[in-house]
């Protein structure tokens, strides 16, 4: 009974390791699956649609700064009487707070249209390139461990600049 109960334990056991060196050659003889890492904080501040959108936002900002300045300007002036400084402090404040505001709403909505357009970039490049895999950080701080030779950050960011301007 115990040499049954033993002969059954090694054939299992056969048929387990004949199981798991199946697997091991079923996994390395499969498709080797392509993977691929970019650093999304170069491939967001060097796209060419960030920097034009920023330079529109940088003249909006700076003409919105004059005016703001200048309005300053005038209060710190000793001509202006009490009652018109009460007038312009609150004007000040008013374009103060606009001004404030127009800055987080224009970056935060323009980073959205510029990530959306980078996504459809992205898996027109994946696809082409055969990529089932791009794992994205910032300056790799949740990838642990990268390859630099699976890092593909400067090929995508000439493909989207391509693609952007229209010559791909």
């Amino acid at each position: 009974m115990i040499k049954n109960y033993t002969k059954l334990l090694c054939i299992i056991f056969l048929l387990f390791f004949l199981g798991l060196i199946s697997c091991f050659i079923l996994i390395n003889f499969k498709e080797n699956i392509k993977i691929a890492t970019v650093n999304t904080d170069i491939l967001f501040d060097k796209f060419i649609m960030t920097q034009e959108l920023k330079r529109v936002g940088e003249r909006e900002f700076n003409t919105r700064k004059i005016k703001l300045d200048s309005l300053y300007s005038v209060l710190e002036s000793q001509s202006v009487s009490e009652n018109k400084r009460q007038i312009l402090i609150k004007q000040f404040i008013l374009e103060k707070d606009e001004l404030v505001e127009f800055n987080q709403n224009f970056t935060a909505g323009e980073s959205l249209k510029i990530w959306s357009r980078i996504q459809s970039y992205i898996e027109e490049f994946s696809k082409e390139n055969k990529y089932q895999l791009i794992i994205g950080s910032e300056n790799k701080t949740p990838v642990l461990y990268t390859d630099e030779r699976i890092d593909v950050t400067q090929d995508l960011l000439k493909y989207i600049n391509k693609r952007y301007e229209g010559l791909k």
